[in-house]
This record gives structure tokens, sequence and C-alpha cells, in this order.
């Protein structure tokens, strides 16, 4: 096991390191990438919910999120909801198990 964790970490810092050189050295035009990035957490996200019976968790994520935006402003709300999201769920963890939200 501490030989599997050694290489476990060598290999992460190795690739961290050759990532870091060679992000620095190639340049490429990043535009539209965010939006790339957008479409894939949407897509994913419909992924779960479709696979989900108690959608709680994915309602309580969005509804939180929308909370901070609009408290916190667009540059200030990923912390604070991710934040507020694993208090919630881990609070609601042993009701969500039991299925106490289940239609």
């Amino acid at each position: 096991m501490f030989a599997v964790t050694v290489f476990n970490h060598m290999y992460w810092v190795v690739g961290a390191t050759l990532g870091g050189i060679f992000g620095s050295l190639i340049h490429f035009n990043t535009e539209g990438l965010e939006f790339v990035m957008t479409a894939m957490f949407v897509v994913i996200f419909l992924e779960q919910w479709l696979h989900e019976k108690n959608h709680i968790s994915s309602i309580l994520g969005i509804l939180i999120s929308v909370i901070c935006l609009c408290i916190f402003g667009a540059y200030n709300f990923i912390i604070p909801s991710m934040l507020i999201i694993l208090a919630t769920l881990t609070l609601l963890r042993s009701s969500l198990k039991k299925g106490a939200f289940s239609k």
C-alpha cells in the first residue's frame, strides 16, 4: 500500500510539473471555452437528474446557489454556496439515506 501511495504521489507531482511547464510554453486561443464548460456542467446535471429517484439534493443545490448569487453577487457566490450546500446536505444526510424525502 505504501508503494502504491508513493507512486501515486509521484505521478501527481510529475504530471503537475509537466503540465505547468508545457502550459507556459503552449499558447492557444481559449475564447468560447466558458460556454463549453457551462454546457458540460448542464449535461452532467441533467444526467444526474435523470438517474436520481429523489431530487432533493439537486433542488437544494439550485436554490442555495440562486440565493447566494442574489446575496453575494456573480463574482463571490461560489464559495458561500458550496459551503452552505455542504452543510445542508451533511445535516440532511441521515434523512436522505432513510428516504424521508421520497415521494
